[in-house]
């Protein structure tokens, strides 16, 4: 009888333990589901060059003559005496006239590989990012071309960062450089980006929770200091390649998931287009204020990272149309100039280092592997358009209500 009791005791001590656990869950858990909001991302780089020696060879330059840009047309060289501005207008009225020039920031494939473009020759340079390796199997990405990683700049070894190695030469990559603040169109409302947890137990530790990793129907939610407020309220995206859904393990407060393709809003000079990565893997940390901090790390395919950052070649206007000619072609000019570096020298460069997906027939790889540094806030995430959600997605004929009442579809990788 004696051993009846303390058993009875033993079960309900365990019981009681199970209960304070469930009940010292933290506020942003709810029934074992969280939302977050994104707070800022940016690109996964390194220390400037200037720092870390990473550039031996130099750092990229641009057309010396603008004119280079333009294929086949004679008479847009720079004169002797004529003004830099006097030879931009004469340039851009021309060749963005009734009858476009062919460009090669629009037709990159046309131009050969530019010395003027440097990458990362320095061995062992520290980055930041995560080891790809054991999180993406080769039956997603279809193999792997033979590169050197990096080591991680907060320990470690075998990060993929192949992105850093083709644009850590470039000044506009340097922690001074513009093309590393991409999260200012966020925060203007532009787009965002949202993850979901459900099935948490534990969120020390916990063997499986459900992942959604989505675009935002709505403009980020800021205080009168312009900082992202916790525990707003956000509409999914209701177009489904904009919802990404995986399963994720936590160890010792660290969130891994299983690679999933993601794609989030990308907006520009009112240019519209989408931002994939290919077999993403994101791996934060989780505290005890909700804060997510850590990676979202993949793969980019070379033509899709060209057009988004570069070429903007099937950029879109508002209305889900092609955007103007002569605004993608300004843009993409304008922003070489701006920036100081050759359209095919970037594209390629990206070819010449990609990492993943090797075409069956000539080896050559196409993908990039990319990763950018994220952190997230608690939020409510909800599947349903919202009072705040933008006007402009019912303008432009997303049907919200229809989309938000479809079963949301399998998460597939696309053949490619």
């Amino acid at each position: 009888m004696p051993h009846k009791f303390q058993s009875l005791r033993l079960a309900l001590a365990t019981l009681s333990l199970a209960a304070c656990g469930a009940l010292a869950q933290p506020e942003w858990v709810q029934d074992g589901s969280a939302g977050f909001v994104v707070s800022s991302i940016r690109y996964a780089l390194a220390e400037d060059a200037e720092e870390n020696g990473a550039c031996p060879e130099g750092m990229t330059t641009g057309y010396a003559d603008r004119s280079e840009v333009f294929v086949d047309l004679e008479g847009l060289e720079l004169r002797e005496g004529e003004a830099e501005e006097q030879h931009l207008k004469r340039l851009f009225g021309v060749a963005f006239g009734d009858k476009p020039v062919t460009n090669l920031c629009l037709n990159p494939e046309l131009g050969a590989p530019d010395d003027r473009f440097r990458t990362v020759t320095a061995q062992g340079v520290p980055v930041e990012g995560i080891d790809l390796d054991p999180l993406v199997p080769k039956s997603r990405t279809g193999g792997y071309c033979a590169h050197e990683d990096f080591p991680g700049m907060q320990g470690g070894s075998g990060i993929d960062n192949q992105f850093y190695r083709v644009f850590g030469c470039s000044a506009q990559y340097q922690s001074t450089g513009l093309s590393n603040s991409f999260e200012i169109e966020m925060l203007t409302g532009s787009w965002g980006v949202l993850v979901t947890l459900d099935g948490i137990d534990d969120i020390a530790n916990d063997d499986e929770v459900a992942v959604g990793i989505f675009a935002s129907a709505d403009p980020i939610q800021l205080s009168p200091a312009r900082e992202p407020l916790p525990y707003a309220t956000y509409a999914i995206h209701p177009e489904p390649r904009f919802q990404a859904r995986t399963r994720g393990r936590i160890v010792d407060g660290v969130l891994t998931t299983e690679p999933v393709d993601v794609r989030i809003e990308w907006v520009v000079n009112s240019i519209r287009q989408d931002r994939p990565l290919d077999d993403a893997v994101l791996q934060v940390t989780l505290d005890e204020e909700g804060v997510m901090d850590g990676y979202l790390a993949g793969f980019t395919q070379v033509e899709d990272l060209y057009n988004y950052s570069f070429g903007f070649r099937n950029g879109t206007d508002g209305t889900g149309e092609l955007a103007p000619l002569r605004l993608r072609s300004g843009s993409a000019v304008g922003k070489s100039f701006v920036l100081g570096y050759t359209c095919e020298g970037v594209y390629q460069a990206l070819y010449a280092n990609a990492d993943a997906d090797p075409d069956p027939q000539t080896g050559r790889c196409r993908a990039l592997s990319t990763q950018y540094r994220v952190a997230a806030i608690p939020a409510f995430v909800v599947a349903e358009a919202t009072a705040s959600s933008n006007a402009n997605l019912d303008a432009a004929g997303y049907r919200r209500e229809e989309m938000y009442e479809a079963a949301p579809p399998e998460n597939k990788k696309e053949e490619r």
